[in-house]
């Protein structure tokens, strides 16, 4: 959608239970961590949800916070204990120890002493002759057992036993697969040989990063240039996230100002500092001023947008060169049916250009296919691609989408090839058919393809649940929405020249107006009727322009909102970075030069889902204060 308007303004770890599935006679393998089987995790166990597996002067006023990430369990040593049916002798770690009780077999279920296993473990055990309970207890998981029962309480949570706790001569016997379950152990059965495999955690305790920036120094004038040096690091580990609060460049109120840091390990925790400077009564610059000084390429300067119709226009003439392009953006707006929006026989190099909105209450998902119709084989290469969405907002996906295929361009890399079979269909980009189109959403795609036979291409809207080139046979074309763009251009790039220095009074270079700058003539090749690319996205712009010394160059937009990008001197710089130029009083910085003129080179493409006219402006710069 370009919209265009002539000059105008528009755990807790308590019980990491693994789901066992025990035959306590026979042979049967359970593997934890680190063995040949895994276990996997499970949601909860016996219907219990808490037993998941799922894991003035210059102040300085540093604070830290530190989380439950300092101490990160790691597996440290391995430990195996084997027990024997009717045998209280056990074999830890290659050692004989002695158990207080034989292992029993009762109704099916494999006993053992619990205080037997918890030493093994480490685990304390507490008795309470008043409820007749015995407990194990390491860290933050305590582990309750009751005789007579077939439930065990875990961290005040119950859980149902494999079988039922019982007594014997002092000892509390608990079934193994049980224990197993609760320690996170693998319990191996051959036999009459029951094997116990565990990995005892260790603690690892981390360091919380520091914190720690300085400005050049500790008092400015109002609309003075503050220079920040981040001087934060992390002796053990790397610095992944850092947040500023209150920092600006340059400040235009008088006062304390606080600035706050704060940084992230790649372990969680975090270390703040805040750090306050003084703004004095003096004015060293204006906003404005100080903007077009220092606003960097990407950030906007604000403009008085009706004097900018009174800067010196800047003439140019257009040169175009005949590259094809397909622009398929209508319908845009996608209502539910399925179709072929668009298609063409294209061959040799050419560009596409699809956009489209999803306003239906389903999901949809964009396809472009090609089909090879001739008796031989074909050869396909991307030779520059950027997709933007799909999101919420239309015009951000047109950014995205403009900025991600100039880089792609630049840097002159084929992004992909293939091979397309006589008589087969492929689909050429399936990056744009990843993630189907929500209700609501919106996606953007510039392609830049080169083929050595012709081929038909389809850009194919549908149900995500189908197969694109099985349902392609059974698609109609489906109508255009009488609004938007559809059809093949063959002038696809525009080289505008411009003569002589600019920068040295306030200037503006007038780009897709239709007067200056006229809009390429096509055909929608659905329909036969002619076509007019209103907005002329899908065409590729160069120029070069020489550049005044101490100039800016800045991008105004003059039909309401904007959002793209621009290649300047081999470089994307998006309009804006942080947000887009939403009006005609404010402009986007594309470049400012030095000392000296400089020749600079521009190279564009129109962005979907923004608004036309566009002014590119050349502004003085303001002289430099001490």
């Amino acid at each position: 959608m370009n919209n265009y308007v002539s000059n105008g303004f528009k755990g807790v770890l308590a019980c990491s239970l693994v789901a066992l599935q025990l035959a306590t006679f026979g042979t049967a393998a359970y593997a934890e961590e680190g063995d040949a089987a895994s276990i996997p995790s499970i949601s909860s166990v016996n219907g219990d949800p808490s037993l998941s597996t799922a894991r003035e002067d210059q102040l300085v006023k540093s604070s830290q916070s530190v989380n439950d990430s300092s101490a990160v369990k790691r597996e440290g040593s391995h430990h195996v204990l084997t027990m024997t049916d009717k045998s209280s002798q056990m074999v830890h770690n290659g050692e004989k120890v002695q158990a207080a009780q034989v292992i029993t077999i009762r109704n099916g279920v494999a006993y053992a002493p619990l205080k037997s296993l918890a030493t093994r473990y480490e685990y304390t055990v507490t008795y309470d002759a008043a409820t007749k309970q015995s407990a194990a207890s390491s860290g933050s998981q305590n582990i309750r057992f009751k005789p007579d029962s077939k439930s065990i309480v875990v961290n005040g949570k119950p859980v149902t036993a494999a079988g039922t706790i019982y007594t014997y001569k002092g000892s509390m016997m608990v079934p193994l697969k049980s224990w197993a379950q609760l320690t996170n152990s693998s319990l191996k059965v051959s036999g009459k040989s029951y094997t116990l495999e565990w990995a005892k955690s260790e603690v690892v305790k981390f360091k919380e990063p520091v914190a720690e920036f300085q400005t050049d120094k500790e008092e400015y004038r109002m609309g003075e240039h503050i220079r920040y040096e981040d001087t934060s690091y992390d002796e053990e580990s790397k610095i992944v996230k850092r947040t500023w609060k209150g920092k600006q460049p340059a400040y235009f109120e008088p006062g304390i100002h606080e600035i706050t840091l704060e940084v992230q390990n790649q372990h969680g925790l975090k270390h703040t500092v805040t750090k306050s400077v003084r703004i004095t009564d003096n004015q060293l610059y204006t906003q404005a001023d100080y903007a077009m000084l220092y606003s960097p390429q990407g950030g906007k300067i604000s403009v008085a947008g009706g004097d900018v119709l009174n800067y010196t226009p800047v003439p140019y003439h257009v040169v175009t060169s005949p590259m094809t392009f397909v622009r398929s953006n209508s319908p845009e707006h996608l209502l539910g049916d399925e179709g072929i929006a668009y298609r063409d026989v294209l061959s040799g190099k050419f560009r596409i250009n699809i956009h489209n909105q999803n306003r239906s209450q389903q999901d949809l998902t964009v396809y472009l296919l090609a089909t090879n119709r001739n008796q031989t084989d074909a050869n396909l290469t991307l030779d520059a691609f950027g997709m933007g969405g799909p999101t919420q907002y239309v015009s951000t996906s047109g950014k995205v989408a403009v900025s991600r295929y100039l880089g792609s361009h630049a840097k002159g890399e084929q992004v992909n090839a293939m091979k397309v079979p006589a008589g087969k269909t492929v689909v050429v980009l399936p990056d744009i058919s990843k993630a189907p189109i929500k209700p609501g959403l919106t996606m953007t795609s510039y392609s830049e393809i080169s083929t050595d036979a012709e081929l038909e291409f389809s850009v194919v809207i549908l149900d995500p649940a189908k197969e694109p080139i099985k349902a392609l046979p059974q698609l109609s074309l489906m109508d255009r929405d009488g609004k938007h763009v559809r059809g093949t251009f063959s002038e696809g790039n525009r080289t505008l020249e411009v003569q002589g220095l600019h920068g040295e009074k306030a200037e503006r270079l007038v780009i897709g107006d239709n007067a200056s700058d006229i809009f390429v003539d096509g055909v929608d090749r659905v329909t036969g009727l002619d076509e007019i690319n209103i907005g002329n996205t899908g065409v590729l712009y160069n120029m070069e322009v020489e550049v005044a010394p101490r100039t800016v160059v800045a991008l105004n937009a003059r039909g309401g909102h904007y959002a793209g990008a621009f290649l300047v001197n081999g470089q994307v710089v998006n309009m804006t970075d942080d947000s887009i130029l939403l009006n005609p009083d404010e402009a986007g910085v594309l470049y400012r030069t030095g000392n000296q003129s400089e020749k600079v080179k521009f190279s564009f493409v129109l962005a979907s889902g923004s608004n036309l006219p566009l002014h590119m402006l050349f502004l003085p710069m303001p002289e430099m204060k001490e």
